[in-house]
């Protein structure tokens, strides 16, 4: 009717916690007064009343004020239980203050399990269809990042608290909970879950963990060698005894304490503060110890807070790789890591396989600092191989490998799509090319096929994909990268890079038994010559040897050793080396050994230079390494006169020092290497080598700031600007390490700055003083610094705000920017310091 209708619904079980009603209401279509049809839709909720299933839980009442370093017994009523059910409860204390910074909302199952579900509605009639579909608006897609920048800091001093109890079964609606409070002075949040068969319920409540007087250590986050830092005491009589107070403070090699004694006259509400100076030591972590002493009858307070002191400088890795005749010497510098901090470390491993050397490869991998999807993918395969080539060097398994390549393949496999395609960064972000995308699909194979948790339904999903892409013209159905930048001098186009995508697919679907051979036939008859790559023709001719073509894969290997020495400008993930390798890796595979010998003779040849291989050319060499070791002979050197057992031993500066001398007992000549690890002891100099970089510090109206007069609470603009050389594609990486006395407080991103919005109209940000700040496609802040990356073809600048935290003289590191995939091109800002004066001093 037009006053509308009622309509009486039966509620049953099948309902839970509650309903949508959906109302559609549909009008016909009038040519006169109504042209265009009309159809209108209304929802409602109907809830379902839930108390008899609501448990209500009260938690921790009369407990009052708790002190640190004790358990307690946290007392927890539970009522309204079913009857005859076996009530249960759980709790959890954690730092208030960390969760009201993440605006976190304590458990809550009952709006879990009984709240309102969101609603999901997709219309599909041939009526929709008559609706004007431009009514809507597109929504923002947002995109988030990973890990990459190297290793960051092992510790921080600032101590977080979250307790988690065992399940206890509650009695007769009561239940006592023991928990062991930590060394903490603040505000924890006490929240309790309990639950039965039918019934769940939940309570929070603020609790209060302080001493009588509270001492407290305000220190920077990390210290670097030579720092001077100004700790903060803090000391505050809450409800303790008035008289006096004596504070001890005192440090570690890696954190040194000056002056560590204050005495402090104190009565009760009164609070004083007192700098203490710190001075960065050692590398490592360290630890800063508080006492505090007071009145007759006082029970004396200790504190400890865990401090890391890391370099100033970026890590660097230097190898040397020379051959070894039968029966000479050779003794190591006793200085080689004269020039490193005192954690350094050199590697020193022999091998048969000149240029091949396992073992300062797969280290290099190991140590590798960034996270995209190529990355994590060249340290996790080679690794699949680590222990098997680690035993056929003579060097014991390493347990930690199964949980490295573990990680790497969940990690891999959160970033596939519903298509079955793989992101750069994280899934569905359109950034990794389809090459990659197979590169990553044959690192999962292999895992899977080694016994790796690799589920079978997002590896049928990522074969799909690749059928896809064998298909070459079907790479619009999956979210993969097709475009190819170009420049002049370039030569890779769009074509070339779906031939080789397509190549590498049928390769990994011909190793999982998932290729069709007269796909693979198709592609070798029709498109072999004219695919320039060698590595490409390779992986036909070893796809074909897995489907039974041994004619065809012949033919196939003999064309990719004729295009050896191909350079494609415009891959970033090609070069003669990797290629040479990754063809005798597949020779090696399809059993090819007449080549494999004459592909060894060559790599002999032409040795690789250690210190400039990209992550595809260890990989690759990796991979010919583990089919060469197995027909290589034995290694036999001594050591001081001993056999080794392993071919490979690390030293330190100490042992370096007592005299290492090593001999080679073989018949024919060993290939050794030494690897130096570590950051360097003095600092590097600015430079430029292929990339131009500068960093600018500016107070927050945009004049440049003066470094020597930062005073404590001061924010400051840090401006990261530079461009590489060249007209190209460079995939980008830069790293700026933080001084110790900066925290970053925000990012800042094109909205901060100047420019021109995609709508054409003006963009005046708050910090439109800067320009133009450039995107990135990662970008983050860690408690040490400050890291991002894109794919740059011309100039960037990048910037961040952050806030004198703590009081001292700091060293100020480099900026470092360099390509992803080609060491060696790269910039570095020169080294300074920095002083923050107290504030108000």
């Amino acid at each position: 009717t037009p006053r509308g209708a009622t309509i009486d619904l039966g509620v049953n079980r099948n309902w839970g916690s509650g309903a949508y009603v959906l109302v559609t209401v549909m009008t016909p279509r009038d040519p006169v007064n109504l042209p265009v049809p009309r159809r209108a839709i209304g929802v409602a909720y109907v809830p379902v009343d839930m108390g008899a299933r609501t448990l209500q839980v009260h938690a921790g009442q009369g407990l009052g004020q708790v002190r640190p370093n004790t358990r307690i017994n946290v007392p927890v009523e539970v009522g309204n239980a079913p009857m005859g059910e076996h009530v249960r409860v759980a709790i959890a204390m954690v730092d208030e203050g960390i969760l009201n910074i993440t605006k976190y909302d304590s458990p809550n199952p009952v709006n879990y399990f009984f709240g309102r579900r969101a609603l999901g509605v997709d219309t599909r009639d041939d009526y929709g269809r008559l609706l004007n579909p431009n009514l809507g608006a597109p929504a923002t897609a947002r995109q988030g990042g990973d890990n990459l920048g190297g290793e960051g800091l092992t510790v921080v001093p600032t101590r977080t608290v979250s307790i988690f109890s065992d399940i206890v079964e509650v009695r007769g609606g009561r239940a006592v909970v023991p928990v062991d409070v930590p060394d903490f002075n603040g505000t924890l949040r006490l929240m309790a879950v309990a639950w039965s068969e039918t019934a769940v319920g939940q309570d929070a409540q603020e609790l209060v963990v302080r001493d009588p007087v509270v001492a407290e250590m305000i220190l920077p986050r990390f210290l670097s060698p030579g720092d001077e830092a100004q700790g903060t005491l803090n000391i505050d009589n809450v409800e303790g005894p008035p008289g006096g107070y004596t504070v001890t403070v005192g440090g570690s090699p890696t954190a040194r304490v000056q002056q560590a004694v204050r005495r402090f006259q104190l009565g009760r509400g009164q609070r004083q503060t007192a700098l203490i100076p710190i001075t960065g030591g050692d590398l490592g972590v360290g630890r800063i110890t508080l006492r505090l002493e007071g009145p007759s009858g006082f029970t004396p307070v200790q504190r400890s807070y865990d401090i890391q002191t890391r370099a100033a400088f970026l890590p660097i890795t230097l190898v040397d790789t020379a051959p070894l005749a039968p029966q000479a010497r050779w003794p190591a510098p006793r200085d080689a890591l004269a020039t490193f901090q005192p954690d350094a470390t050199a590697s020193i491993s022999f091998s048969n396989l000149a240029g091949m050397d396992p073992v300062p490869l797969l280290d290099a991998l190991w140590r590798y600092p960034y996270g995209c999807s190529e990355q994590m993918t060249s340290v996790a395969m080679p690794l699949l191989y680590y222990n098997t080539l680690r035993s056929e060097a003579n060097q014991s398994v390493d347990p930690r490998i199964h949980n490295r390549v573990q990680e790497s393949a969940t990690a891999l496999l959160d970033r596939e799509g519903p298509d079955g395609a793989f992101g750069l960064w994280h899934a569905g972000d359109g950034e990794a090319t389809p090459w990659l995308g197979a590169y990553i699909t044959d690192f999962l194979y292999r895992a899977q096929r080694l016994g790796y948790a690799v589920p079978r339904a997002p590896m049928a999903q990522a074969y799909g994909a690749l059928r896809r892409v064998a298909r070459l013209n079907d790479f619009g159905s999956v979210a993969y990268q097709s475009d190819v930048y170009t420049w002049p001098g370039s030569n890779d186009t769009k074509e070339l890079l779906r031939s080789r995508s397509a190549a590498y697919a049928l390769y990994v679907l011909a190793r999982a038994g998932e290729a069709d051979i007269g796909q693979l036939r198709y592609f070798h008859d029709t498109r072999l010559d004219s695919e320039p790559s060698p590595l490409a023709r390779a992986q036909i001719g070893a796809a074909l040897a897995f489907m039974g073509d041994r004619v065809r894969s012949r033919h196939a290997f003999q064309m990719a050793e004729s295009a050896l020495g191909y350079r494609n400008i415009g891959d970033w993930y090609q070069t003669p080396l990797r290629d040479l390798a990754g063809v005798m890796a597949l020779a090696a595979e399809a059993g090819d050994t007449a080549m494999v010998d004459r592909l060894r003779r060559r790599l002999e040849r032409d040795q690789p230079d250690a210190n400039s291989l990209m992550t595809q050319e260890q990989v690759q060499l990796l991979l010919a390494a583990n089919a060469l070791l197995q027909r290589s002979g034995p290694v036999s050197v001594t050591l001081n006169g001993q056999v080794m057992n392993d071919r490979r031993i690390v030293a330190d500066a100490r042992r370096l020092a007592t005299g290492l001398v090593f001999q080679n007992l073989a018949r024919g000549p060993v290939w050794r290497s030494m690897s130096r690890a570590g950051a360097p002891l003095q600092a590097p100099p600015a430079m430029a080598a292929g990339f131009a970089i500068d960093k600018r510090v500016f107070r927050l109206d945009g004049t440049l700031a003066d470094l020597n007069s930062i005073r404590q609470g001061d924010r400051v603009v840090v401006v990261l600007s530079g461009q590489p050389e060249g007209a190209r594609s460079y995939p980008t990486v830069l790293v700026d390490l933080l001084p110790a006395g900066l925290e970053i407080e925000s990012l800042l991103n094109p909205d901060d700055g100047a420019g021109t919005k995609d709508d054409g109209s003006a963009r005046h940000g708050p910090f439109a003083w800067i320009g133009t700040i450039d995107p990135t496609q990662v970008q983050e802040q860690r408690d040490d610094r400050y890291v991002a990356s894109a794919t740059l073809h011309s100039s960037f600048r990048w910037a961040y705000i952050a806030r004198a935290v703590t009081p001292g003289r700091y060293t100020l590191p480099a900026a470092q920017v360099e390509d992803m995939y080609r060491p060696g091109v790269m910039a570095r800002t020169s080294t300074a310091t920095i002083t923050i004066a107290p504030r108000g001093g």
